[in-house]
């Protein structure tokens, strides 16, 4: 019996505001890049994977500053590979730099509130595990979910990141059920996906983008409005 259905964060709840790929445009810009917003998806399907790789060896977060602009220039390499594949490594930390100038916010989805008041009515546990550098109570303020999610697991607070299997354990024993009992939500299939499957929790893959067309090893939708239907069957 599903007791509890723990969400990822960025690519499932919530986007940045101004989009990724207009974060991206503005600051390639300054440096005589044109992108398109299939490029930037693509380049980030890359960069994301590799930055679950990271986080499940060394987290970013526990980096000096040399290793972080070591990591974000090859992290924003893979985001600029689909437009220019041969980009010199040091243009790409300017165009890093360039991006953390500009203001942005994380804005939830347009499907995220309507189905969390769906699964919250049909008595599932809500939580969130993040891979962020600060804590549960913060994030549900900033993104005006408190109500909607029961409580929030953060990188931070856990001391690991997904897919460490510590991260998901603090949010199961908060949430007082076995992993068996749980549906974890997500859009990274290292991180989310596999660090679900490693503590023995049920899955279901995002794909907002379709970008995981060939995805074979579970569920797998493109909108949250998909999932309290989904969950039935299971």
């Amino acid at each position: 019996m599903i007791k509890a259905i723990t969400f990822d964060l960025y690519g499932t709840l919530a986007g940045f505001t101004p989009s990724r790929y207009e974060i991206q445009s503005q600051a390639a810009a300054k440096f005589g890049l044109h992108l398109t917003e299939d490029h930037v998806l693509r380049g980030y399907f890359k960069a994301d994977e590799f930055m679950s790789k990271q986080n499940a060896t060394n987290p970013i977060r526990s980096m000096d500053h040399n290793e972080k602009l070591s990591f974000f220039a090859e992290y924003e390499k893979l985001i600029l590979s689909e437009t220019d594949p041969d980009i010199r490594l040091e243009k790409c930390l300017d165009v890093w730099r360039e991006t953390q100038k500009i203001p942005y916010k994380l804005t939830v989805f347009d499907d995220v509130r309507h189905t969390l008041k769906i699964l919250k009515a049909q008595g599932f546990l809500l939580v969130v595990i993040t891979n962020m550098n600060t804590t549960g109570p913060e994030i549900l303020d900033k993104l005006e979910l408190t109500g909607h999610i029961d409580f929030a697991i953060t990188s931070l607070e856990a001391n690991a990141e997904k897919p460490d299997k510590r991260i998901f354990e603090m949010a199961f024993n908060k949430a007082k059920c076995e992993p068996d009992e749980n549906i974890h939500v997500g859009d990274q299939i290292l991180s989310d996906i596999n660090g679900a499957k490693r503590v023995g929790s049920k899955y279901v893959l995002i794909d907002r983008y379709s970008l995981h067309e060939t995805f074979d090893d579970g569920p797998r939708i493109t909108s949250l409005f998909q999932l309290p239907e989904l969950i039935n069957k299971i």
